[in-house]
């Protein structure tokens, strides 16, 4: 079965590892990093995963700009397998990032996909800082990469401010985040999980009966993860194979498929 891993990163950190505890604490521990494309190449030909999408950690650790020229560097040396992320700053201090500029340089390079780092990054996500971009982003169909280790609120703030936003959540905590992503699955329906930090017994499975599973995407949020343990959990999820399907593969692939850029 072809699998693809929604959430990678590349490149070393600054701190060796900032991990998300269960009660939103920031844990820091050594984890085994991918220098370079070849390196997360090889952890996935491990697993057994076909593709991988892609962030770099100097996105976030040293500067959005060199981040994103040096995600492109590395997923150049296995185009068909890896698919590069881009991280965003606010239009009004960085030019560059305004739609105009943005939406034909994402084009040209491959890119789908955003992230956004508010608190790393200094800035907060939200219309006053960000409207004309995240409303051009909501109406692309663009995906949204956030994750609470910056704080829930300013999750559930941008998608009240736009409902129609794609987001996809990732490092959020290996214990339940059911009472905090469970109104959001019912609210928004453009709001997904990469599970890789679904490792608690029968999430993806209740997920699934309770929202379809069509809002979950296979991912490991390596190196935050190794890959392996949240492809056991998929696998041995309990679910039907046509669901495996859509988490392995085909939710990420239809959602690619309708980016309008």
């Amino acid at each position: 079965m072809k699998i693809i891993d929604c959430s990678c990163a590349i490149g070393y950190k600054t701190v060796n590892y900032e991990v998300v505890n269960h009660e939103n604490l920031i844990v820091r521990e050594k984890v085994k990093q991918a220098r370079d494309a070849e390196e997360l190449l090889a952890e996935l030909d491990f697993c057994g995963i076909y593709g991988a999408v892609v962030s770099h950690n100097t996105m976030a650790d040293v500067d959005p700009d060199y981040g994103n020229r040096a995600v492109l560097a590395e997923v150049a040396k296995a185009p068909d397998r890896l698919l590069p992320t881009w991280t965003i700053l606010p239009p009004i201090t960085e030019s560059q990032y305004a739609p105009e500029h943005l939406f034909p340089a994402m084009k040209a390079n491959r890119v789908q996909m955003l992230r956004a780092y508010p608190e790393r990054n200094r800035y907060l996500l939200n219309g006053v800082v960000m409207g004309e971009l995240i409303g051009e982003i909501a109406a692309a169909g663009i995906p949204l990469y956030l994750s609470p280790s910056e704080g829930w609120q300013g999750i559930y703030s941008i998608l009240q401010e736009y409902p129609t936003l794609t987001v996809i959540l990732h490092n959020y905590g290996l214990w339940s985040h059911a009472r905090l992503t469970f109104p959001l699955f019912q609210t928004y329906p453009n709001f997904y999980i990469e599970t890789g930090d679904m490792q608690a017994a029968g999430e993806i499975k209740e997920i699934c009966g309770k929202f379809g599973s069509e809002r979950l995407l296979f991912g490991s949020d390596f190196p935050s993860n190794a890959i392996g343990g949240p492809l056991a959990t998929l696998l041995g999820a309990g679910i039907a194979p046509a669901h495996i399907e859509n988490i392995a593969y085909k939710n990420v692939e239809r959602m690619l498929g309708e980016v309008k850029l």
